[in-house]
């Protein structure tokens, strides 16, 4: 079989008898479509005698596609003579037989041979496709062909844009989406955003984003001239949602009842709140930057609590509980519960709670002032140049406190290596330490080392109150000392 070129003269000739564009279908309807393609003999050649004629149709979703569902195509023939049509399983391709004398049809001025398919399920995309054609056709000049024929599908309106969606529905953190979309290449403009980005320009049908960390929806904007000014200003929108397996999560602010983390929970703008209403566990290290507000317990059960509120505050009704807790500018920890922790550090703030301050180092203020309505106990207990106020009791190895180091308190202080500085240890309870402290009403006795008779008035030697003699040189011998009465 020889072939021939569009611009060769051929045997035969096939045109659709209805030469009009076939409609391309839409998202919501499907337009189905009816090709009349008639065989006839071309003009100047002898009479052709022809045994077989094959049509094969393009399948696909292109725009170069007759259709992407052949399956429910219908057809069937009219000529002169008598034929049998043998559609293939897929309905792509129809083989035409002549079923006269010698299984031959001769092709004549007045003989032709029409194929109808009718039903055609016409794709969405508009375009050109191409049949394709082969004859098995006879003169005494060649003994074959075999040729294209082109069908024009378009839309029923000059605009159209459709069928905008994510190639994949989900995809991994960081991933990457496929968008496409079906609309007009002619005097139209494609604009995407997404996730607050400026709208980006596209081209095409499709486009590829990737890093994406979160569930995102993409609007699709195409935009048409104004029939007015001419400047594309008239807006189409389309928008379509990919979501995101294991996301980033980035908002202003979060509302929750419980909170999970298993990896690093990080909340690090100064302008955004945290808020946890529920009780929030965190499985390994937790960073917060801005300002975190617990209405129940923090608990961290691995990894290293570090929750530094920068110029704001940690706050809670119930318990905070970490190795180094550090909030605000003024470093104020406040909460009506228990703060428990080694190396607190309020800065130049305060560590105030109704319940009971513990730690090795608890440091607070400018002027360090630790206040509690409860207990204040810890080792080395450092108020700088503020106090160390308490109604309970104050306890430690070594407690300093004040410009003039007062430590003052309804309670009792107890500890060994007590310094007040220039200031008073005060208190309405008990002071004690290694040695004995005299206070108002105390019964001594008053002794001379070296000399028993000398400097006192034996008269009242045994008593509480007595009157030294004067003494009349200096001599350094001289030895006084306070004993209990025998």
């Amino acid at each position: 079989m020889s072939s021939r070129s569009m611009t060769v003269d051929r045997l035969l000739t096939a045109v659709p008898d209805d030469p009009a564009p076939l409609a391309v279908s839409t998202a919501s309807k499907t337009k189905l479509g009816v090709i009349r393609l008639r065989f006839s003999k071309a003009a100047g050649v002898p009479n052709v005698e022809c045994t077989r004629i094959a049509v094969t149709i393009p399948v696909g979703d292109t725009g170069t596609d007759l259709t992407s569902n052949p399956g429910n195509i219908d057809y069937k023939y009219s000529s002169n003579g008598n034929w049998r049509i043998a559609a293939s399983s897929d309905r792509t391709t129809y083989v035409c037989t002549p079923s006269g004398p010698g299984g031959k049809f001769v092709f004549t001025d007045a003989a032709h041979f029409t194929l109808t398919l009718d039903a055609i399920p016409v794709s969405r995309l508009p375009g050109e496709a191409q049949l394709t054609l082969t004859a098995n056709a006879t003169t005494n000049q060649t003994d074959g062909e075999d040729w294209t024929v082109p069908i024009t599908k378009s839309v029923d309106d000059f605009f159209f844009f459709r069928a905008f969606s994510c190639e994949q529905p989900q995809i991994p953190n960081n991933g990457a989406v496929t968008l496409r979309w079906e609309g007009s290449e002619n005097e139209t403009e494609y604009w995407l955003s997404y996730d607050g980005r400026e709208p980006q320009q596209v081209s095409g049908q499709s486009t590829r984003i990737e890093g994406i960390t979160d569930t995102t929806t993409f609007v699709l904007d195409a935009r048409t001239p104004n029939p007015d000014t001419k400047e594309f200003d008239q807006h189409h929108y389309l928008s379509s949602t990919v979501t995101v397996k294991e996301p980033t999560i980035v908002a202003k602010e979060l509302t929750a009842k419980k909170v999970n983390v298993p990896d690093t929970f990080t909340a690090d703008s100064n302008d955004k709140t945290t808020t946890l209403h529920g009780s929030t566990t965190f499985e390994e290290d937790v960073t917060v930057m801005a300002r975190l507000i617990v209405h129940d317990a923090i608990t961290n059960e691995a990894g290293t609590v570090r929750i530094d509120a920068g110029s704001g505050n940690i706050t809670t009704t119930g318990t905070v509980q970490g190795a180094g807790l550090k909030a605000g500018t003024s470093y104020g920890i406040a909460s009506n519960g228990a703060i428990t922790g080694s190396g607190l550090n309020a800065g130049s703030g305060d560590i105030t709670t109704t319940g009971v301050v513990k730690g090795a180092s608890l440091k607070a203020g400018t002027s360090y002032g630790i206040a509690s309505n409860g207990a204040v106990t810890g080792s080395g207990l450092n108020a700088g140049s503020g106090d160390i106020t308490t109604t309970g009791v104050v306890k430690g190895a070594s407690l300093k406190a004040g410009t003039s180091y007062g430590i003052a308190g309804n309670g009792a202080i107890t500890g060994s290596g007590l310094n007040a500085g220039s200031g008073n240890i005060t208190t309405t309870g008990k002071v004690s330490d290694n040695g004995e402290i005299l206070r108002f009403g105390t019964m001594v006795v008053i002794r001379n080392q070296y000399h028993s008779g000398e400097g006192l008035n034996e008269d009242n030697a045994t008593k509480a109150y007595v009157s030294l003699k004067s003494i009349q040189n200096n001599n350094m011998r001289w030895r006084w000392f306070l004993d209990r009465p025998r």
